[in-house]
């Protein structure tokens, strides 16, 4: 599979340290299904002009994108961030179509992995690796 979102290698050693199957499914799809309650939390809070719950937001974002190797969704929510903790209305705001189109591919590629993952056919060396350590 193709990673455009995703760090497979990264990804693969946090699901090997999360656990047994049921554990590293459930830390992605947790991730996946969150993803929409962020997204509209976030725009509600600059909605909202409050910055508080926007850091709260953009810091779960961050922390959850890094231990999933999601390194462009974690750049991009770093932009937004940076601008929130600097008050920046317009700034967060400007950044927020972007975080929402990449946090949607993000989940649609870790869902591929997930699949991937309970494919028996698997390519060695992916994320199914994980399955099997």
């Amino acid at each position: 599979m193709t990673s455009n979102y995703v760090e497979h290698d990264a990804l693969v050693a946090l699901l090997n340290s999360v656990g047994d199957d049921d554990r590293r499914g459930r830390f992605v799809h947790d991730f996946i299904s969150l993803w929409e309650t962020r997204s509209q939390r976030l725009m509600k809070a600059l909605g909202n002009r409050d910055f508080e719950d926007a850091d709260v937001v953009l810091l779960s974002i961050r922390s959850s994108s890094t231990m999933l190797g999601a390194w462009s969704l974690e750049a991009i929510a770093g932009m937004v961030h940076s601008a929130v903790k600097g008050f920046d209305l317009q700034g967060s705001l400007r950044h927020l179509p972007r975080l929402q189109a990449v946090g949607g591919a993000t989940c649609q590629e870790l869902l591929g992995v997930l699949e991937s993952m309970r494919r028996p056919d698997a390519p060695a060396g992916g994320a199914r690796s994980a399955k099997s350590a």
